[in-house]
């Protein structure tokens, strides 16, 4: 029987597959799919931060050829909040038709791109392979490309190409911006000093969008930070925590912050609270370190913003600031930072980098670390399976030009690893994804479909 992909599409999304939950839940429901398709099916299994995660390995042999890689991340970000999901509801996880689109957690970045090419797999099933194909359901990429690493380290052999699933608007991909989270963590040696005063809460507003194109947002954090060394010019004695962000790859649309004041303040774009409570602790010196931080990330984004390539949007290097927790005696900061090609985007974040190790502010203790940092990606110029792929946009009468990507992809990953990689998908990544009301349209879903078909056709069969 072939596959129902609005059906498989509606229990596909109805799966809660956060990178912070296990992949076995979607594995699980993928595998008989793939079996029914006349896939060979494996789990590559792993324990991450105290959780097991796996990849799904769909295969089907083939002769003596390197593989084909048709790869698709499993994984999303947080909804956030439901209210915000208009179209479903306020359910991201219930799948909405309207209007030719479908709507829903994962809809564009990216589960239903791997029942496309399961789909295209199966029309294909009777065909002889002269090189074999692997369908791979990978875990973690929203979140470090784990996944991604994981099949590059346990997969024998090698592939010798790969398609990577994410949303290009079925437009080819040969080239993406580079990747590196910074994360700091301080701590108050000193611990907190109490400030018996009226406590308020702060509520900064502002738009979500992915962290790779920060100018189709609003950062809440941003707002926060900013408003933090005028609020305690203008009479606020203390600030008692803050929180904004959940994940660093989300420009973050809400951000609180908790201040001691004898009379009610007032910030730019912040609503303005009493907060119960007794008399919370607070550290100067903490506040001092953090407003630091922020004055050297905003001098880097300047900084970044004088190098620019026109073939990206925004065309400039950006930072993110995703994840912001302060309390009374320590703060963990995370920021995003996203490269251009070239010597000098990469020279300013090691500058920036020295300058934050290099940080000293009496009484705290600042730990820095430099997590999943990816070059930027460029296919090779004799990709073989660019070609392929192009060459079947062609005959399908889909857009020739190419889609330079300002996010990061697991293709750096099989890059890295010497396969042949080109990125490509279904739906539209600018304002779309790690976005309330995420959708792709019903048409991209089948026409991705007889794209997959045509390039496994090209150099497969």
């Amino acid at each position: 029987m072939a596959l129902d992909l609005l059906s498989a599409a509606r229990d596909l999304i109805a799966i809660d597959s956060r990178s912070s939950l296990s992949s076995g839940a979607v594995a699980t429901f993928l595998a008989p799919l793939c079996r029914a398709a006349g896939l060979e099916v494996r789990l590559q299994r792993e324990l991450r931060d105290g959780v097991e995660q796996c990849n799904l390995i769909a295969s089907r042999p083939g002769a003596d050829l390197g593989a084909l890689l048709l790869a698709t991340h499993l994984d999303t970000v947080p909804p956030g909040d439901p209210e915000f999901w208009t179209v479903s509801g306020g359910r991201p996880f219930g799948l909405t038709e309207r209007d030719g689109e479908l709507y829903g957690l994962g809809s564009a970045d990216v589960k239903l791109d791997f029942l496309c090419k399961l789909a295209a797999l199966e029309r294909l099933r009777d065909e002889t392979l002269r090189r074999p194909v692997v369908l791979a359901g990978t875990y973690g990429e929203e979140v470090g490309r784990f996944g991604a690493a994981l099949l590059v380290r346990a997969l024998e052999p090698l592939p010798a190409m790969a398609l990577v699933g994410e949303p290009t608007a079925l437009q080819a991909c040969p080239s993406h911006k580079g990747y590196a989270e910074v994360h700091l963590a301080a701590r108050s040696l000193a611990g907190g000093i109490p400030d018996p005063v009226p406590l308020w809460r702060l509520r900064f507003t502002g738009v979500a969008a992915h962290s790779s194109q920060p100018d189709r947002g609003v950062s809440a954090s941003d707002l926060l930070l900013d408003a933090l060394p005028a609020l305690l010019r203008s009479g606020v004695t203390s600030v008692v925590r803050a929180h904004a962000g959940d994940v660093v790859n989300l420009v973050t649309p809400t951000a609180e912050v908790v201040v001691g004041s004898p009379s009610e303040p007032r910030a730019p774009h912040a609503a303005v609270a009493p907060q119960p409570g007794g008399t919370p602790t607070w550290s100067p010196p903490l506040v001092e370190a953090l407003n630091q931080v922020h004055l050297m990330t905003a001098a880097l984004r300047r900084r970044l913003a004088t190098w620019t390539d026109d073939a990206f949007r925004p065309p400039c290097s950006t930072v993110n600031n995703g994840v912001l927790h302060l309390d009374a005696d320590r703060f963990v900061y995370v920021c995003d930072v996203r490269l251009l090609p070239g010597d000098d985007p990469q020279t300013a974040l090691d500058s920036y980098l020295r300058d934050l190790a290099g940080l000293d502010v009496e009484g705290v203790a600042l730990t820095l670390e430099t997590r999943f940092a990816a070059p930027p990606f460029a296919a090779r110029h004799d990709s073989v399976v660019l070609a392929a792929l192009r060459d079947t946009l062609a005959d399908l009468g889909l857009p020739a030009t190419d889609e330079i990507k300002s996010g990061t992809t697991e293709a750096t990953v099989y890059a890295q690893a010497g396969i042949d990689t080109v990125v490509f998908g279904p739906g539209v990544a600018t304002g779309n994804i790690h976005k309330p009301d995420e959708r792709v349209p019903l048409a991209h879903l089948e026409a991705a479909i007889d794209v997959y078909e045509g390039v496994v056709r090209r150099l497969c069969i």
